[in-house]
């Protein structure tokens, strides 16, 4: 039984946050296909974020239900998402409901006290992080409740939720008896983000718990603060007519946590469609290469001198700071490892490895800012004399006459590139660690990368660029957008300790860069199981279940010393192939999953009318 309409629920929608809004966007072509004009994106008002949102007039029909929820403190508008095609957008913006007073509290703790009395949800230790969800979840949940008295739609309707955000709707739509089919989507637990944050070992305690049928006690949500958060969550895995995952890991996650398996794997995919074909990805690799050049040489050549710059490595790692969670400790040992063996190995190859994880700055370095605009100084200097060079090598040529260089540069060019020299160099031999100004002390990137031997010296086959800024077009140094960036990099590393799905490595890929990502990523269970042959994967996934610590880095360090002995045409070659291994991936074949999700909750709410 196919639905006729779904009604799509997140806080991301046209709300960017995190990976759920690329989830959104780079399926809603195939969500469109499947429901034409009867697909609607229903999501957070954010006024400081609205690019993303083409403010429309409101249809007729939902005219009277916007007025009718207005009168609520509930202003709900209506547009289409530009970032997804253009699809229907409903916003609401909550805050005159949450703030509201009613029964002399704040509506808000109203529907916190209704979630005791009638879910036992405890919300007496949660703030505004959970308040505003909360409101606009339960304000989504009215809203769907007047479409469906007001029976805006002729058809059968489907509501996909994502999230324990979303999760007041799925409660107040239960508690109300709507019989609506609802489909709830989990990334991934909050306590399993939370354990593993922590430190703790959330793999293992998964496989031990599964495999004695044990469930987590929600008592241990209590120890994390985020027993609300907990509880809604598993309360919407279980009253949904269907409950999905967006991996297997979380599927296993969700088992024991939430005691709930999930009904099918929603896995992620991307719009490949939208990525150029190889031929433009090696041209703009080419281009956007030069760009990160140009930058690193007015980085480290004032300390020294850079040689070969054009056959050097470019790494990278990138991310939310979470130094555990996302294996930055695994990637700077792998570096220090790595930076030992082209020592001994007296490789002439130089490895500049950037750590793209945002952080607390004050701004870009004044030392460096000035190195930049000298290097501009320089090039502008050599371009200016280029034309004029030209001309007289050429005459020298065709008059028979031996080209030499000091009588053709002027005293004038040699004066301002001797000037011009002096002023680049600077009088430290150590090139710095970090881009930018740090806003606060003691940094654990900083840390690690001095502790384990990392300190940009000029015999260092491995220089480290800590980049904590989101890179843009706009950030005054590297001056290029992070899909740039990736295009012109050799190769992305993600060895995550907890991921459960890992779009960054997926998005790399698509870009054919090489990327590395872990056996405990949802992406990198999925690619293991695409890949019988293990020669496909073992430069592409990191074994880290079920090893040690230090058989984790001598094997991250091995797989970037294969990274950087390529050469070139082997080095294209791994690119295409790293494509190809995620073509299964693409929203055309994996948006089947949703829809099949879709339509066995309209079956089940179905099969309970009757």
């Amino acid at each position: 039984m196919k639905p006729d309409v779904c009604l799509e629920v997140s806080f991301e929608a046209g709300n960017k946050v995190g990976g759920i809004y690329t989830v959104l966007v780079s399926k809603a072509r195939h969500m469109k296909d499947i429901y034409g004009d009867n697909y609607y994106a229903i999501g957070f008002y954010n006024k400081n974020n609205l690019k993303d949102f083409d403010e429309v007039e409101t249809p007729k029909e939902f005219k009277k239900i916007f007025t009718e929820l207005e009168k609520e403190g509930i202003k709900c508008f209506f547009g289409k998402w530009i970032s997804a095609y253009d699809a229907n957008l409903i916003l609401l913006d909550t805050k005159e409901f949450r703030e509201k007073i009613v029964q002399g509290m704040r509506n808000v703790d109203f529907i916190k006290k209704e979630f005791w009395d009638k879910f036992k949800v405890d919300s007496l230790r949660t703030g505004f992080d959970y308040d505003e969800p909360l409101a606009w979840s339960y304000a989504v949940g009215m809203l769907i409740e007047k479409i469906f008295e007001n029976k805006i739609f002729s058809g059968n309707i489907v509501c996909q939720f994502h999230e324990w955000l979303s999760g007041g709707a799925i409660l107040y739509l239960v508690d109300k008896k709507i019989p609506v089919a609802k489909v709830f989507t989990t990334h991934a637990t909050r306590i399993g983000r939370a354990k593993s944050s922590a430190g703790e070992n959330l793999m293992e305690e998964v496989e031990t718990g599964l495999k004695i049928n044990k469930i987590m006690s929600d008592d241990e949500a209590y120890r994390f603060n985020l027993e609300a958060q907990h509880k809604i969550e598993k309360l919407c895995a279980h009253m949904s007519e269907v409950f999905t995952t967006v991996s297997e890991i979380v599927a296993e996650e969700a088992a024991y946590i939430l005691g709930k398996k999930p009904d099918v794997i929603t896995i992620n995919g991307l719009d490949l469609s939208k990525y150029p074909s190889t031929r433009t990805m090696m041209v703009l690799h080419e281009k956007y290469r030069e760009k990160i050049n140009e930058f690193l040489s007015a980085y480290f050549s004032p300390y020294y001198s850079i040689e070969n710059m054009k056959n050097n490595i470019v790494f990278f790692i990138s991310g939310r700071y979470e130094f555990f969670n996302k294996g930055v400790d695994l990637f700077i040992e792998g570096l220090a490892k790595l930076n030992e063996n082209l020592k001994k190995k007296k490789s002439n190859k130089t490895v500049f490895a950037f750590i793209l994880i945002p952080s607390g700055i004050k701004g870009p370095r004044q030392d460096l800012l000035e190195a930049l605009l000298k290097y501009e100084e320089i090039k502008d200097l050599v371009d200016d004399s280029l034309n004029s060079i030209k001309d007289e090598v050429v005459e020298e040529i065709v008059n028979g006459r031996e080209v030499k260089i000091d009588n053709i540069i002027d005293e004038n060019f040699k004066i301002k590139s001797k000037i011009l020299s002096r002023l680049f160099r600077s009088k430290s031999d150590v090139a710095p660690l970090c881009a930018f100004e740090l806003s606060y002390d003691n940094d654990m990137i900083l840390s690690a990368l001095q502790k384990h031997g990392l300190n940009n010296k000029k015999d260092d086959r491995v220089k480290v660029i800590f980049y904590p800024t989101y890179i843009s077009v706009t950030d005054g140094l590297l001056s290029m957008d992070y899909e740039e960036f990736v295009l012109g990099s050799s190769m992305g590393f993600f060895p995550s300790k907890y991921e459960p799905w890992g779009y960054t490595p997926f998005e790399t890929a698509a870009l054919r860069t090489l990327m590395l990502t872990t056996d405990v990523a949802g992406f990198g269970v999925e690619l293991m199981k695409e890949c019988k042959d293990d020669k496909c994967i073992e430069n592409r996934v990191l074994r880290v279940k079920g090893r040690s610590r230090e058989e984790i880095i001598k094997d991250m360090a091995r797989i970037m010393e294969w990274c950087v002995e390529l050469d070139k045409e082997v080095r294209v070659m791994e690119k295409v192939k790293t494509r190809q291994l995620v073509e299964r991936f693409d929203w055309s074949i994996q948006i089947s999953n949703y829809l099949r999700a879709h339509e066995l909750a309209l079956e089940r709410i179905k099969s309970i009318a009757k």
